[in-house]
């Protein structure tokens, strides 16, 4: 039997074999042995990253803030599940001693790789986690950024191919919500970057990425637009408001930053239900990196649930 098992639900089922075993060692008869979960695709893949974050050791060639950073990926993935001892059929795998770069190699491969067949709630925070290993890690290895991207793109143009044949643009009402609002947070950053690009020098990174940011904004209003439909694609705002206005590089990284905030935010929804938006947060996820330090994580994961917040 295969489903998927939320983190909350797993981390129940070990107290209830605990408890079972407790019953056992009581001399109480179970006649009928409990049904153990066979985890799905999706949930053994986030099972073996946190059983490589748990031997995972940042390492004198990792970055500063490699233990720091560990730390929270661990808290955000959840913690290594396995059946209890007593109904195990067969050993729980293991991994292999990794350094927080090797672990980035790794994990970004795997994840990027899955991408086009994820297929739970737990998508985002393999997403998630996947970007901030390779971001953070490419502060000392850029060669894991490069390969994560190309990994991401190839992986988004199969998923678009198979998909292809079975869905389409809305033609009516029946439209989500979250794509006029993920469109019209495209349009807005487009806004914001056409306005603080001019704040940094010509041949500087700053206004390299911005500009190249554009393109790939204009991308995912296009996609947008298609997914709405003509019927039902809201018409652009006549203006938005910038917070800070961008006056000189400090403020123009400022608002890239709170630019990136809200397109992260806007395609959470998406991110939830399709892993055809994972490319869309590395693009986001990965301009950031230009205006500042890499963000480990883009979301937050309160409690013991797994799911993905926006950050406030």
């Amino acid at each position: 039997m295969r489903f998927p098992v939320s983190r909350r639900a797993l981390l129940l089922y070990g107290v209830s074999g605990a408890s079972l075993s407790l019953l056992s060692g009581c001399g109480v008869r179970l006649d009928t042995p409990p049904d153990v979960p066979t985890l799905d695709e999706t949930n053994q893949l986030r099972n073996r990253i946190a059983r490589i974050l748990a031997a995972t050791t940042a390492g004198d060639s990792d970055p500063e803030t490699a233990g720091e950073d560990l730390q929270k990926l661990r808290d955000a993935i959840g913690p290594v599940w396995s059946p209890p001892a007593e109904m195990a059929t067969e050993p729980p795998p293991s991994e292999d001693p990794r350094s927080y770069i090797e672990a980035a190699e790794v994990v970004s491969d795997a994840v990027f790789t899955a991408v086009p067949t994820l297929d739970s709630s737990l998508i985002p925070v393999l997403v998630d986690v996947a970007t901030g290993l390779a971001l953070t890690a490419g502060t000392e290895h850029a060669e894991i950024i490069r390969s994560a991207d190309a990994l991401i793109r190839d992986s988004r143009e199969s998923g678009t191919a198979e998909a292809s044949g079975s869905s389409g643009s809305a033609t009516d009402s029946t439209s989500p919500p979250m794509w006029n609002d993920i469109l019209n947070q495209a349009r807005a950053a487009t806004y914001g970057y056409e306005r603080l690009a001019v704040n940094f020098d010509t041949k500087s990174r700053e206004r390299n990425r911005a500009v190249a940011r554009l393109e790939s904004l204009g991308s995912l209003a296009g996609e947008m637009l298609e997914k709405l439909g003509e019927k039902n694609a809201e018409p652009g705002a006549p203006s938005w408001k910038l917070d800070p206005i961008p006056r000189d590089p400090e403020t123009a990284k400022e608002l890239a930053l709170a630019l990136e905030d809200g397109v992260a935010a806007a395609i959470l929804p998406w991110l939830q239900m399709d892993s055809g938006a994972a490319l869309r947060l590395w693009e986001s996820a990965r301009t950031r990196t230009v205006f500042a330090s890499p963000q480990v994580l883009r979301y937050s994961y309160p409690g013991d649930s797994g799911e993905a917040e926006a950050q406030k």
